[in-house]
């Protein structure tokens, strides 16, 4: 029997996929002083029209001469690709080159990191917290945001929602050893305990999740959160994408990368792995296939373990005629991955769909790229499609 260590993939029974000392913590080395001050402005310079420039301005490091250790590299990825989205996305007209001081160590910073050189969603929400009391949890209301694009509460609070729930996540998380082992073992009672563990994490979830009307408004969001998390793939406001200036595995061409989105979360991937949800061979699954590129490597690789490893749904139908429970827990664990899963499209839809919209920001596209009122009813659909029935598969 293989164990699984949840270390190995940079997972946490503490805190799940978030970090246990989170990258906004590190002290980055003097030369990159003047970016982190720079970025830090953002909720300033953006009120200028002049962001461009200022962003234009800065110094270019030589990330070379630089000793950097992995948090350093996550703190900066963080730095420069909020400064990226500035930068397109900060003034009236979207740039469609991205000028070398801040293209050169994106890119190579990006590359030793495993990700695309763009904002994702590890930076914008795995990274972005710090705790005000260190002796408390991971929770709302103890935590803070360290990067902005513009301020105020809308931003923060759907940000930290997202950072709440990757908390609540945690014991489902935990939860997975246990039942991959139980499984190995045929231990059905083991299963259950960690089933429990798994529904009472996802009633969590969907309380925080319910949460984010309480601060941050729709037509906020919309006009002032979300046109900055776009990014250049599927993306009519830059339909050829965006010049890395400088960088010389580009060679000068156009790349196409997605926004920041939810989907580069993996919390869901390893949910439907764990419970073998499966998607349909369509432009959908490629999606979320597509999706793990933008997850930090271990957590990729740790969605891919339990997608090979886990034959949950199977077990469970064998044995739940002897033992009923077993197909309750499955069941609801599934309902309640369904209720967030509707939660998430009725939020898009109050959102965004039903927004008036404005230049560069899409009501039918969303931040990754996607028909997303579609994509999310589908996997709404196929979550519920996969309950257990006493009579079938």
């Amino acid at each position: 029997m293989t164990t699984l260590q949840l270390e190995n993939y940079h997972v946490s029974r503490e805190s799940g996929f978030l970090p246990t000392i989170p990258a906004a913590s590190v002290q980055l080395p003097q030369a990159f002083l003047k970016l982190q001050q720079t970025a830090a402005l953002l909720p300033k310079l953006l009120t200028t029209g002049k962001i461009s420039r200022a962003i234009a301005n800065l110094p270019e490091v030589n990330l070379e001469r630089e000793t950097i250790d992995e948090m350093q590299l996550r703190r900066l990825m963080q730095v420069y690709s909020y400064l990226t989205h500035a930068y397109v996305w900060g003034e009236s007209t979207p740039t469609k080159v991205l000028p070398r001081n801040i293209a050169v160590p994106l890119e190579q910073i990006a590359r030793q990191l495993g990700r695309p050189p763009i904002l994702s969603y590890a930076s914008y929400i795995l990274d972005n917290w710090k705790r005000i009391d260190e002796s408390k949890p991971i929770a709302m209301g103890n935590i803070m945001l360290v990067q902005n694009f513009c301020g105020g509460l809308d931003e923060d609070w759907f940000i930290l929602i997202h950072i709440d729930i990757e908390a609540k996540a945690a014991p489902a998380i935990a939860a997975i050893p246990n039942i991959l082992e139980g499984i190995e073992r045929d231990d059905a009672i083991a299963v259950v305990k960690a089933l429990k563990n798994i529904k009472y994490a996802w009633k969590n979830i969907n309380e925080t999740m319910n949460r984010m009307p309480e601060g941050c408004d729709p037509y906020i969001y919309y006009h002032r959160v979300r046109p900055y998390i776009h990014g250049w793939k599927n993306n009519p406001a830059l339909p050829q994408g965006l010049i890395y200036e400088g960088v010389e595995a580009y060679d000068g061409r156009p790349q196409q990368f997605r926004g920041e989105t939810g989907a580069q979360s993996a919390i869901v991937p390893t949910m439907d792995a764990l419970f073998n949800i499966t998607h349909a061979n369509d432009p959908l699954r490629e999606y979320l296939l597509e999706m793990r590129d933008y997850m930090p490597p271990k957590h990729r690789a740790f969605v891919e373990f339990v997608e090979q490893r886990s034959k949950l749904r199977d077990f469970v139908h064998n044995r739940m005629s002897h033992l009923p429970k077993l197909k309750d827990l499955y069941n609801d664990c599934l309902s309640l991955i369904e209720q967030f899963r509707t939660k998430h499209l009725e939020f898009a839809a109050r959102y965004i769909h039903k927004q008036t919209a404005q230049a560069h920001n899409d009501t039918s596209i969303g931040t990754g790229g996607t028909p997303f009122m579609q994509y999310l009813k589908k996997h709404r659909d196929e979550t519920s499609q996969h309950l257990l029935k006493s009579d079938a598969r």
